[in-house]
């Protein structure tokens, strides 16, 4: 697959993971409103995220930086950082569906 097609999907990923996020954060504002959400960050600090959070939009931002970086390097550089990339879609998309099941419990 090249290059422009592994960027065209992790768009597509992250535009998805964006709009679930907008709806995660806000209901959290709700939550919190209700004195129901009392944690301190979405994911661990053990995780490959840079950023700790109690909403989910700043994880997407870090992401949306990876991209960046990956489609300014080089063709054969862009490899290197692709993986921690596809982690992060990876742990986003299921941490977001966790919290959506949840709500629905």
């Amino acid at each position: 697959m090249s290059k422009e097609n592994v960027i065209e999907q992790l768009q597509e990923n992250i535009k998805v993971i964006y709009r679930k996020a907008v709806d995660a954060d806000q209901q959290l504002e709700l939550l919190r409103a209700d004195k129901k959400a009392g944690f301190a960050q979405i994911f661990s600090n053990d995780t490959i995220f840079t950023n700790h959070a109690t909403t989910f939009l700043p994880y997407v931002e870090e992401l949306v930086a990876d991209l960046l970086a990956i489609q300014e390097d080089s063709e054969d550089n862009y490899k290197v950082k692709l993986p921690a990339a596809v982690t992060k879609i990876e742990l986003l998309f299921k941490m977001l569906e966790a919290f959506s099941k949840n709500l629905k419990d």
